[in-house]
C-alpha cells in the first residue's frame, strides 16, 4: 500500500507545486476577495475561492484580476502572486456594470446603422471620377521589438553549431535537406527580414469607363519574375468595410458606446467592439478594437482592431475626408504568421551515452503591412484609353522606380532582404514551387512544363460508374504560342475509353486571343445545358450533377475555335464542329433512328461588367468576381459536310449576387429555346438530381450545383423551350456550434416551367415540364464546425406526390471557399 501511495502523493505534489498559487486581497481592509476572476488574454482560468485563493496552470506571462466593485489589476505569472484590489467608488461602479453588459448598446448600434446607411453617399466612387497612387510594404520578420536579441542568440547559436561539427551522428537523407535549409533560412534572416516586397499602384475610376489599377512598379524579395496572382492581392479596407462591421456579423460582436472625441477638429464617436464567444469565460473588459465614425457625415474615420490573444496582430485603418468623401489615408497591419523555436541545450558537454536536454526558444514572426495613400485627384477628366485592357495591369517589375514613391527610406535590414533572401530562393528553387501554389487557383497541378487538369482524375455518373482519367496541358514553359493538351478516362460501369487531343494556339501576349483545333470522343448527358464560358468554380460546382443520370450520348468531333476578349468585360468564342452522335439509352427520333452527323457552328458570349482581370504568362486571370454575369450561347446545326440535322438552339443564364439587411441574395435566371430538326441532346433536360430507378436510402442524395434541382428526378423532364430560376438566400448572420469555424444559413428557392412541340418525335420514355415545378430548400453551411454543408430541399406545388420521400432531396457539400 505505502508503495502504491508515495508515487500517487509524489504525482499530486508534483501537479500542485507546478502550478501558480494566487491570493486576491482588499487593499484597504487586506481581507480575501471571493469570486474574483483571473484571466489569460480573453480566457478564463479561474475565479477564487472564500479565501482569496486559485491555483491555476498558464502559459501567459501576465494575468489580469477582475472583481465586483474593485479596480482591474494585472500581475506577472509566478509560482505564488499576491494582488491588492483597490475597491471601486460608487459613481465608478455604475460605469464599469454598463461596460461590462454582454449585450450591445442601442446607440452604438444606431450609429453603425447610419454608418451602413451612408456608406454610398461617403463612399469616392459616389463622384464621377477620381485616380490616387498608393505605396505598399509587405514584409515578414520577427517581432521588432525582438529583433536585437534574435540576431545575437542566431549568432550565439551559429558559434554553438560550429563546435559541434566534429560529432558524427547518422542522419536521414530527407532531414539532412530540411536541417540544411532550415539553416540557410536562418543565416539568411538573421541580418535581414524573411520576406520584402515593394508595390507602387496607381488606382483610376470613371463611371463612364469603369475602374483601372496599374501596378507602376513593384520588387518582390527572392523572385526575378513578377508573381502575377500575387499582384491581385489587396490585403486592405480600401474598397470594403472591416469585416466587423458587415450586417452578416453583427450578432458575432458586441458594441458599446464609449466616448465623443473632437479628432482633427471634427465631433467623432467612439465605439468599442468585443467578439462573443463563451460568455462564462470572456474577459468582460477586454475589447477587440474601436470604431470612430464622424459625427456629421457618419462616415468611418478610423478602425482599430486587436486579436484575442496577446502580440497575435492588429490592423489601424485611417480615412479621411476629400471633397466631402472619405477616402483611405494609411493602414498599417501587424498579423502572427507562426514561430521559429530552437532548441537550445542545457549543457555545454555531455557524458558518453547521456542524453542531450534541452530548453526551447521561440521567436515569432509576423506580416507587417504598410498601405500609405496619396496624390488624390478628384472629378478630372479621364481618357477611355486609360482603361483599355485588363481592370489590372503591371507596367514595371524592376523596382527601379520604387524610390519615388516610398513614404521613408527602407532600413538597414530591410535593405539586406532583396540579396540575403533572393540568394537564398534561388538556391533552393522557390519559385517553381510558388507557380505550383498558383496553378492550383487554375485548377492545375504544375510539374515543370506541364500542367495537369485537377477535373479529370474521377468522377461518377450511373452511365459511366466511377470515372478515372487524367487531362494534361504543356504550359508557357514549353512554348510562349503552342499550347498541345489531351486527355483520357476510363468508365468501369460502361467499360470504355474516352479521349480527346487539342492545341491552342496564342496569338496575343497582352489580352486572350486564342486560336483552338480539337478532337474528342468521349460521352455527355443529353440536353445538358450549355457552360462553355463558365469559370472553373462554377464547373466544378457541376461535378456532381449526374450522379443519378444514365442518359447518355456519344460524342465523336472534329472542332475549330476562335477565343478572343473584346475587353476586360466582354469575352466571345466562336466554334464550329462536326460530329457523329449517338444515343447510349433507349431512343429513336422520328424514323431517323438514334445516330447522326451533325455540321454546326456555334457563338458564346459573357459579360461580366464588374469582373477584375490580370494578364498572366498563364493566361487571364480573374481575380476578383464581381456581378452580374450574362451567358449567352447561339448554335446552328445545318445540312451541310454531311450533317443531318437543322436546328437552331439558344440558351442564357444571368446571375447576380448583392447584399441587403436580410443578407447576401444570389439570383440566377435562366432558360432555352431550341427548334427544327434536333434529336433530344440538342433541346434540354431541366437538370434533375433525385435517382428515378431505386428505392435505396442514397437515392435523393445529391451535390449542390448551379442550375439543378434536388427532389428532381434525374433524366426525366425535357423541354425544347423552357424558364427557370434560382434564389439563394443567405441569412445575416453566423453562429458558432463546435470547433473554431462559424456556421451559416442559406436559404434556397427555385422553380422552372418548359414545353415540348413535337414530344412524340422523340421515342423514349421522359415527361414534359409543361407546369410549374418548384422546391424550397434550407443548408446549413460548415455543419457542426466541420468543412460540410448540409441541406435538405422539399417539393410544392403541382408535381408533389403524396409520398414524403418522393418530394425530399439531401444535399452534401464540401465547404473549400466559404
Amino acid at each position: 500500500m505505502t508503495k502504491f501511495l508515495s508515487p500517487l502523493f509524489l504525482f499530486i505534489g508534483i501537479v500542485i507545486y507546478s502550478q501558480t498559487q494566487l491570493k486576491v486581497l482588499n487593499r484597504t481592509s487586506r481581507q480575501p476577495v471571493y469570486n474574483a476572476a483571473v484571466y489569460c488574454d480573453d480566457n478564463l482560468l479561474g475565479k477564487t475561492d472564500q479565501e482569496g485563493r486559485l491555483s491555476f496552470k498558464t502559459k501567459c506571462k501576465k494575468i489580469e484580476i477582475l472583481a465586483s466593485n474593485f479596480e482591474d489589476a494585472t500581475a506577472d505569472v509566478k509560482k505564488t502572486v499576491e494582488v491588492s484590489l483597490l475597491p471601486l467608488s460608487e459613481k465608478r461602479d455604475n460605469i464599469e456594470r454598463i461596460v461590462i453588459t454582454d449585450k450591445s448598446d442601442p446607440r452604438a448600434l444606431r450609429i453603425l446603422d447610419e454608418l451602413d446607411k451612408r456608406a454610398r453617399e461617403n463612399s469616392p466612387k459616389s463622384l464621377d471620377t477620381y485616380n490616387f497612387k498608393s505605396y505598399s510594404k509587405f514584409s515578414i520578420d520577427v517581432d521588432k521589438d525582438s529583433v536585437g536579441i534574435f540576431k545575437d542568440f542566431i549568432a550565439s547559436r551559429k558559434d554553438s553549431l560550429s563546435k559541434d561539427e566534429k560529432r558524427t551522428f547518422k542522419q536521414k537523407e530527407s532531414e539532412k535537406k530540411d536541417s540544411l535549409l532550415s539553416e540557410d533560412f536562418t543565416s539568411a534572416s538573421a541580418e535581414s527580414q524573411m520576406f520584402l516586397w515593394e508595390k507602387a499602384t496607381e488606382y483610376k475610376y470613371s463611371k463612364k469607363f469603369g475602374e483601372k489599377t496599374n501596378i507602376i512598379d513593384n520588387r518582390m524579395s527572392g523572385f526575378k519574375n513578377p508573381i502575377y496572382e500575387a499582384m491581385a492581392i489587396n490585403i486592405s479596407n480600401l474598397d470594403r468595410a472591416p469585416r466587423q462591421l458587415r450586417p452578416e456579423n453583427r450578432k458575432l460582436y458586441n458594441f458599446y458606446m464609449s466616448d465623443t472625441l473632437q479628432v482633427e477638429g471634427r465631433k467623432t464617436y467612439v465605439i468599442k467592439f468585443k467578439e462573443i464567444t463563451d460568455k462564462k469565460k470572456q474577459n468582460p473588459r477586454k475589447f477587440n478594437g474601436k470604431i470612430y465614425v464622424d459625427a456629421e457625415s457618419f462616415a468611418l474615420k478610423k478602425f482599430e482592431s486587436t486579436s484575442k490573444k496577446q502580440n497575435e496582430g492588429n490592423i489601424v485603418s485611417v480615412w479621411k475626408p476629400i471633397d466631402k468623401k472619405w477616402f483611405l489615408d494609411y493602414e498599417d497591419i501587424k498579423v502572427k504568421m507562426g514561430e521559429q523555436t530552437f532548441n537550445t541545450s542545457k549543457k555545454d558537454s555531455l557524458k558518453e551515452g547521456e542524453k542531450a536536454k534541452y530548453n526551447k526558444k521561440e521567436f515569432g514572426n509576423y506580416l507587417y503591412v504598410k498601405n500609405r495613400f496619396f496624390d488624390f485627384k478628384l472629378n478630372e477628366d479621364q481618357k477611355a484609353s486609360d482603361f483599355k485592357g485588363y481592370s489590372l495591369e503591371v507596367k514595371s517589375s524592376d523596382g527601379s522606380l520604387l524610390q519615388q514613391y516610398r513614404t521613408d527610406s527602407l532600413t538597414e535590414r530591410e535593405s539586406a532582404t532583396y540579396t540575403k533572401i533572393d540568394s537564398f530562393v534561388v538556391k533552393h528553387d522557390f519559385e517553381k514551387k510558388l507557380n505550383f501554389l498558383t496553378q492550383l487557383l487554375r485548377g492545375n497541378l504544375r510539374y515543370k512544363m506541364i500542367d495537369f487538369d485537377l477535373t479529370k482524375f474521377l468522377s461518377y455518373d450511373q452511365y459511366q460508374g466511377i470515372r478515372l482519367g487524367a487531362g494534361i496541358k504543356l504550359n508557357e514553359k514549353f512554348s510562349k504560342t503552342f499550347s498541345p493538351d489531351g486527355y483520357f478516362g476510363y468508365g468501369f460501369k460502361d467499360s470504355r475509353w474516352k479521349y480527346g487531343l487539342g492545341l491552342d494556339i496564342r496569338l496575343s501576349d497582352r489580352r486572350t486571343s486564342v486560336f483552338r483545333i480539337d478532337y474528342v470522343d468521349d460521352v455527355f448527358a443529353a440536353g445538358r445545358f450549355s457552360n462553355m464560358m463558365w469559370d472553373l468554380l462554377m464547373k466544378v460546382s457541376d461535378i456532381g450533377l449526374d450522379i443519378h443520370n444514365g442518359a447518355f450520348y456519344r460524342n465523336r468531333k472534329w472542332g475549330a475555335s476562335y477565343l478572343y476578349d473584346l475587353s476586360n468585360s466582354l469575352s466571345m468564342k466562336v466554334t464550329v464542329n462536326k460530329e457523329k452522335q449517338q444515343a447510349l439509352f433507349d431512343y429513336r427520333y422520328r424514323n431517323l433512328g438514334n445516330a447522326f452527323d451533325n455540321a454546326s457552328a456555334t457563338l458564346s458570349l459573357k459579360f461580366a461588367p464588374n469582373d477584375k482581370n490580370i494578364m498572366t504568362p498563364s493566361g487571364k486571370y480573374t481575380y476578383e468576381k464581381g456581378y452580374p454575369q450574362v451567358f449567352m450561347n447561339f448554335e446552328k446545326g445545318a445540312e451541310i459536310l454531311g450533317g443531318d440535322l437543322n436546328y437552331h438552339r439558344l440558351d442564357a443564364l444571368i446571375i447576380h449576387q448583392f447584399r441587403t439587411k436580410i443578407g447576401s441574395t444570389n439570383i440566377k435566371l435562366f432558360g432555352g429555346l431550341s427548334s427544327g430538326t434536333a434529336p433530344i441532346w440538342k433541346n434540354f433536360e431541366i437538370a434533375g438530381q433525385a435517382d428515378r430507378n431505386t428505392d435505396h436510402w442514397y437515392s435523393n442524395i445529391s451535390t449542390p450545383s448551379n442550375l439543378g434541382f434536388a427532389t428532381m428526378p434525374a433524366g426525366t423532364f425535357f423541354a425544347d423551350r423552357f424558364t427557370a430560376f434560382k434564389v439563394s438566400q443567405y441569412l445575416p448572420f453566423r453562429f458558432k456550434t463546435f470547433g473554431s469555424r462559424y456556421s451559416s444559413i442559406e436559404l434556397e428557392y427555385q422553380g422552372a416551367i418548359g414545353n415540348m412541340k413535337n414530344r412524340t418525335d422523340h421515342q423514349f420514355e421522359f415527361r414534359v415540364l409543361d407546369h410549374y415545378y418548384q422546391e424550397a430548400g434550407l443548408i446549413w453551411n460548415r455543419f457542426l464546425g466541420s468543412n460540410f454543408g448540409v441541406g435538405f430541399s422539399y417539393r410544392l406545388g403541382y408535381y408533389q406526390t403524396s409520398q414524403f420521400k418522393d418530394n425530399v432531396g439531401i444535399r452534401i457539400k464540401l465547404n473549400l471557399m466559404r
